[in-house]
């Protein structure tokens, strides 16, 4: 068993030459969603590979496949946009020991369009809590797996790219860390790049988005799922068309199908 394993969600991926396009330069499990089974294990510069190939829908899924093959004491989350900077491992090991009571830690990124940095996300070392922590997603976080896997804490299967709400599953995987008691902790160091040239799930801010916010509200907030949906649709800062009385009408209709798991129907679809 080994200190730090990177998890890698990743689609359509015939081999394993993309990984080293991701700078890693530890043990990784890849989990591929193609169209095939099959499980491949390679050495990349001295460290173990092993990717796993399922025709599988989902990422939340996806995600799980491979925290379920992990047997490191620590693990990574990733995504095959990130391109980590020289020193990864070190770098997470050292925030682990330098915050020993932490069970988890999220970590600042950096985010590129056409190979140019827009942005900087840095953060300090330092306590996270509940409140704050929703704007962060999993690719930018580190877990001791032994501790999630005694809480059984795994990521949703009905939300994130592929599933029936488009969005959520990191949400949610932190929520559950905060719900059953996990410490989780910022921390300074920077793991890298990542491009925000293409997305395969994100299509704009469109009516399918907000109600499927709408559902997730259901889930992070069971007790007060519409306030909370009221709250997103009007205080919601990204960039869309769709009026705020449309907003809130779309997030209202994703709570009440997000209790009964009813995916978006669009009005064309209904004709």
């Amino acid at each position: 068993m080994g200190e730090l394993q990177v998890l890698v969600a990743t689609m359509n991926q015939r081999d394993l030459s993309f990984a080293s396009t991701l700078n890693a330069k530890c043990d990784m499990v890849i989990a591929n969603q193609a169209d095939s089974y099959s499980i491949k294990e390679e050495s990349l510069d001295g460290w173990s590979v092993t990717m796993i190939t399922t025709p599988t829908h989902g990422v939340g899924i996806n995600r799980n496949i491979a925290l379920f093959a992990a047997d490191a004491e620590i693990v990574l989350f990733a995504d095959d946009d990130i391109v980590y900077y020289d020193g990864l491992r070190n770098g997470v090991l050292s925030a682990f020991r330098q915050m020993p009571e932490a069970d988890a830690i999220v970590f600042g990124i950096d985010y590129s369009k056409n190979g140019i940095v827009y942005r900087r996300r840095r953060l300090t070392n330092g306590r996270l809590h509940l409140w704050n922590s929703m704007r962060y997603g999993t690719s930018v976080l580190a877990v001791k797996r032994r501790k999630i896997e005694k809480l059984n804490i795994t990521f949703n299967h009905c939300f994130g790219g592929g599933c029936i709400y488009g969005s959520g599953e990191d949400n949610l995987f932190i929520k559950e860390c905060f719900d059953k008691g996990l410490r989780i902790y910022t921390s300074s160091y920077v793991l890298g790049v990542c491009k925000k040239d293409t997305s395969t799930w994100f299509h704009g801010c469109n009516e399918k988005y907000y109600y499927d916010r709408g559902a997730l509200m259901v889930y992070l907030f069971p007790c007060c799922s519409r306030l909370m949906a009221l709250y997103f649709a009007v205080r919601n800062k990204r960039e869309t068309d769709i009026s705020i009385l449309k907003r809130i009408k779309l997030m209202q209709q994703g709570v009440i199908g997000g209790r009964s798991l009813i995916p978006y129907k669009s009005s064309e679809d209904s004709k």
